[in-house]
Formats: structure tokens, sequence, C-alpha cells
């Protein structure tokens, strides 16, 4: 049986963002060292600690560290609130740490 290409279903275009973010895990009340990956205006992915409890459908909240991109500059060190909504633990076992794409509850503006 053929598979057929997925279709990209995103409602946003991503950019590369590579910078420090700290992950605020709401079940648990802890902090994760995390690093995003890229950005767009629904949602971000980031790569977590491997042991990171997470699942979709969590609350999470993600402060994005200093980076060089003026466009984004007012998302820097600004609290976003957001949701767990893909954990890939298969894409841990090859890259050493867990990514995981979170939706902004509140768009940045």
């Amino acid at each position: 049986m053929e598979r057929q290409p997925s279709t990209d279903r995103r409602q946003f275009p991503r950019h590369p963002l590579a910078t420090t973010v700290n992950f605020y895990h709401g079940p648990t009340r802890r902090e994760y060292p995390a690093r995003s990956v890229d950005i767009s205006h629904g949602g971000m992915l980031v790569y977590l600690p491997a042991a990171a409890p997470v699942a979709p459908g969590q609350t999470i909240r993600v402060t994005i560290g200093s980076h060089g991109r003026p466009e984004l500059s007012e998302l820097s060190n600004r609290p976003l609130q957001a949701t767990v909504v893909r954990v890939d633990r298969r894409g841990m076992l090859a890259l050493g740490h867990l990514p995981v794409g979170v939706r902004f509850v509140t768009p940045p503006a």
C-alpha cells in the first residue's frame, strides 16, 4: 500500500527561531529549560528535556529569551499562555530531547 504525502494543515507560516525558552509546566508547577525550534502566530515547537512530564491538553506558559529577530522583539521576556498540542516521543529517541508543539492561548500581538 502506497502512503500518500501528508498535507500541511498549519494555519500560520512557521519561522525558524533558535533561542532559549523558559517552559513553565502548570500541572507540576515546575519550570524546564527549553529551546525553541520555530514559531508562528499560533504556536511554536520547543525541545524539552526528555524527562519532562508533558502531555497534549496541558496548560503551560512559555517565556522566550533574547534573540536577534526584530520582527519578534515584542515576544522576548514576555510570558505567553499556551496549551500542549503535540508530544513527539519517537523524536525523543532520535534527537535526545523531547519535541513539543504548543498552541498559544492568546496569540502574540
